[in-house]
């Protein structure tokens, strides 16, 4: 028999390793003692060095789990043979920076005393003779592969958190303001610079929260709940009124997080409201830790998808997840405006297909509706007369005006075409 210590030393696991497997019953001990001592047999430890052993071949948990509850070997050869299919698609990209890495070495003759930092990176990959599309697509491998260590790289490169936080933001999650293909520090500050003062950084309002929110009936009296993408607030602010709830507001930029702020004390709901600068792809948070997440209009950021998944292990048990997304709303789309869409937001999809991907990654619906229109019209009237008033701080060929003259064409189209795409909320819960 082996205690959970003994077990986790022989294996070379952590104690809280094993009581994770324990809690999602992929290796549950033979018994506890009365004095809730886990004791594993000899049985256990073989199954735990089938586990260990998938874990090293990069098997997920959930593929582990389904191997060791079948009796079906083939099944065992299948899911092997597509782990061979993604290792040889990761083999052909890290060829790939490797053949950079050997280009940079044979073309750059960086001091070894040169001190390490952004410039002098994109340096190098310039006196290597490599395009800023060919380093963006670097980044984009590098997030897919090991986004742990992108993350430690950018910062051995003393980038500020906030620029590490858009760079893998857009590496994982590539969106209009790439497609410009000029992902610089300039660009990300200008683009959140034009819509600091809109009231709302997209289309919603109260009655489109407040009716989210009655959807997640079952939560506490005092829920814990993050807005995720908070923009300045507004939405954080609707969700105090309608709950007991303290209410965490993330974003990635901090003149929005001042802005909650700002709102939240004019509103007297400072002491409920905090804020907290993180990347949403990357927060920072024990898993279980909230009741509801939230999240209007910015989903698309890191993807749909990505996030539904990612930001479910931060629900506590039958928690909830509320996100609006923009959806095609018609069929026969003219052909402008997909042009436009499909550079702008590829992904975007209508409700059928969303729908069925909120199921495929463990949730059930409970409810999903459009956002009016007339929320469209508000937001982009007044995001027209800020970029007017704004115009003259930016002259020609500027990020900025790059971006004015980007979302003029959005509105434009938006008018033209009215009634095929909008906003669509989904309301969900963990199964």
């Amino acid at each position: 028999m082996y205690t959970v210590g003994k077990l986790a030393k022989k294996y070379g696991l952590s104690r809280s390793t094993l009581l994770y497997y324990d809690y999602i019953g992929l290796l549950r001990p033979i018994q506890h003692t009365k004095n809730k001592y886990r004791q594993y047999s000899d049985e256990d430890a073989e199954k735990l060095d089938k586990i260990c052993a998938y874990r090293e071949a990069g098997l997920s948990l959930k593929n582990i789990a389904q191997l060791l509850n079948s009796k079906n070997k083939s099944e065992l050869a299948t899911v092997l043979e597509q782990r061979l299919d993604e290792l040889s698609e990761e083999m052909i990209t890290l060829q790939n920076q490797q053949q950079i890495v050997v280009d940079l070495l044979n073309k750059s003759d960086l001091p070894d005393t040169c001190a390490m930092n952004k410039d002098t990176w994109k340096n190098i990959f310039q006196e290597a003779g490599i395009s800023t599309k060919e380093m963006q697509r670097w980044h984009v491998d590098f997030e897919r592969i090991s986004p742990d260590k992108h993350a430690r790289f950018l910062r051995f490169l003393n980038i500020p958190e906030e620029e590490i936080g858009i760079i893998r933001a857009w590496s994982s999650a590539p969106q209009k303001i790439l497609k410009l293909k000029k992902a610089s520090e300039d660009f990300m500050t200008s683009f959140f610079h034009i819509y600091e003062k809109v009231d709302r950084k997209g289309p919603g309002d109260y009655e489109s929260t407040q009716r989210a929110f009655k959807l997640c009936k079952d939560l506490p009296d005092n829920p814990s709940i993050i807005d995720i993408g908070c923009g300045n607030g507004r939405n954080a602010i609707d969700l105090a009124s309608l709950s007991n709830a303290n209410i965490i507001a993330v974003d990635i930029y901090e003149p929005y997080l001042q802005e909650v702020q700002r709102n939240a004390k004019t509103a007297g709901l400072s002491d409920r409201i905090i804020t907290e600068k993180a990347d949403m792809a990357d927060l920072c948070y024990h898993a279980e830790s909230f009741d509801l997440i939230w999240s209007e209009g910015a989903a698309y950021i890191m993807g749909f998808d990505a996030a539904l998944k990612y930001w479910k292990k931060f629900l506590k048990p039958n928690g909830y997840i509320a996100i609006s997304e923009a959806v095609w709303l018609k069929q026969d789309i003219p052909e402008e405006l997909l042009s436009f869409w499909t550079e702008a937001y590829p992904m975007m999809r209508d409700s059928k297909e969303n729908i069925k991907a909120i199921k495929k990654a463990g949730y059930k619906i409970l409810g999903n509706f459009i956002i009016p229109q007339c929320d469209w019209d508000i937001f982009y009237d007044s995001l027209e007369t800020h970029i007017n008033n704004l115009e003259t701080e930016y002259t020609k060929g500027t990020d900025g005006h790059m971006i004015i003259e980007l979302t003029r064409r959005e509105i434009e189209l938006y008018r033209k075409y009215k009634g095929y795409y909008g906003y669509e909320f989904y309301i969900m819960q963990q199964i």
